[in-house]
């Protein structure tokens, strides 16, 4: 067998095969040499993976991309490590990745968000009293509205029937921008009565300081991994699961499936038998966010020294948002900023030359025209992915709480684990862990 790798799906298939005498010249049989495939090196795939090893089975890692880590991915091109995709621990205590991430070495920061410059249009600043109050109210309207929703209706809805203007104030669309539209998704699709569901950890919120990806490394280290290995198709005779790649087929006793939802919402992957029909209402109806996240960098910053700096624009889910890269990297002249939702999906189809003109009118009205263009940017695109089409799940005004319980479900054979599986904890790196958890205790449960 390989050992964790970049190495092909051809080159894995033919060290899988060897000794086998069973292989056909269409497929490469792995009965009797791998026990189960898990579909997708995530941290929901790597962490199954990693349990069911810790178990006496033989498991192997399919991944369809070049790299593993799923939305983890490091960019560390600029001398900065830049986390494209997930970026926070969200509530450190108690949470399963702190604990992980104290395992792998990786460093962590809780920002201040309290510690905060904001901008309103114009130019002027907000006092500290003033973003308070606002925040406050914010909140109180975030206690209240689930009861004023209805099922099928959505956040945006409610708010402008009995919150009229609260979505036209400056510092109230900042706060549904960065506390809802951020962390679940858009707005006129949020679900009305499920926003406030899902559990939380307390505790501070925590960055990565040296990159997300050294947990994923972690976790990774010593599994058996093929990597450009696009699943297509998962058949489940009742003795057998057939995990069918481009090149390859590789015939097993289980399989843990661990795409994106928004891999299943395009059908990338074929099921035999078909998904039951809870399973492909589900898919249906959970919502699916898109978030963008940017790394700009100057040859010396201008902007204040606080861990975050906010900008109230008439466009709240682009560049309003701003984590100052001298907490996570001293001495770097660095800014991360985000696009959510629409701005997300279209800022994916502009230049970057584009995307820094608009981000130059956010700061040139915050801090003057004559700041100098950033010298260099970096950029995800989550949304256009074709292994991931977008970012995390949410409840929209489609969804229904079991969704999340009937994604879980085992099918067969063939088992299921991803931040969108999890009712508690959906849309964060500890639910899509957890979940691979889940998926390895069934496997293991229904194996050994």
């Amino acid at each position: 067998m390989l050992q964790l790798g970049v190495v092909s799906v051809a080159a894995l298939s033919a060290s899988c095969a060897e000794g086998d005498d069973e292989v056909t010249d269409s497929t490469d049989d792995v009965t009797g040499t791998v026990d189960v495939i898990v579909v997708g090196a995530g941290i929901a795939g790597l962490t199954a993976a990693r349990a069911l090893a810790g178990t006496g089975l033989r498991v192997m890692v399919l991944e369809a991309s070049s790299r593993i880590g799923g939305r983890l991915r490091t960019d560390r091109s600029l001398g900065i490590p830049f986390d494209m995709g997930a970026s926070w621990i969200h509530g450190t205590e108690g949470n399963p990745i702190t604990a992980l991430a104290a395992a792998a070495g990786a460093p962590t920061i809780e920002l201040d968000e309290d510690e905060v410059t904001a901008y309103r249009m114009g130019g002027s600043r907000w006092s500290g009293g003033e973003y308070r109050a606002a925040r406050v109210a914010f909140e109180e309207v975030l206690d209240t509205m689930v009861d004023q929703g209805a099922p099928g209706v959505s956040v945006a809805d409610v708010l402008d029937a009995d919150w009229p203007g609260h979505r036209d104030d400056p510092l109230s669309a900042f706060f549904l921008s960065t506390f809802l539209t951020f962390d679940l998704g858009d707005l006129d699709q949020l679900s009305s009565v499920l926003y406030d569901e899902g559990d939380e950890f307390g505790g501070l919120e925590a960055m990565m300081t040296d990159g997300y990806d050294r947990l994923a490394d972690h976790v990774a280290e010593g599994l058996d991994i093929g990597l450009g290995a696009a699943v297509t198709g998962i058949v489940d005779d009742g003795e057998v699961v057939t995990v069918q790649t481009d090149t390859t087929a590789f015939v097993v006793r289980a399989a843990v499936v661990t795409v994106p939802l928004g891999v299943l919402k395009a059908r990338r992957v074929a099921f035999e038998p078909p998904l039951d029909p809870a399973r492909e209402a589900a898919i249906e109806g959970l919502g699916f966010n898109c978030v963008d996240k940017f790394l700009f960098m100057w040859d010396e910053p201008f902007w204040d020294d606080t861990d975050v700096i906010a900008y109230t624009s008439d466009r709240s889910d682009l560049f309003t948002y701003f984590v100052n890269g001298e907490a996570l990297a001293p001495g770097s002249a660095a800014l991360i900023t985000f696009a959510y939702a629409d701005e997300a999906r279209a800022g994916e189809g502009r230049s970057d030359e584009e995307l820094i003109d608009l981000l130059m009118t956010n700061l040139t009205d915050m801090y003057g025209p004559d700041l100098p263009r950033p010298t260099a940017m970096r950029r995800s695109s989550w949304g256009t992915d074709p292994f991931t089409l977008g970012s995390y799940s949410f409840p929209s005004t489609t969804t229904e709480m079991a969704d999340f319980d009937a994604l879980a479900a085992p099918h067969g054979r063939v088992h299921f684990a991803g931040e969108h599986t999890s009712r508690e904890y959906f849309g964060t790196v500890h639910g899509a862990h957890l979940s691979g958890l889940r998926a390895a205790d069934e496997v293991a449960d229904a194996l050994t």
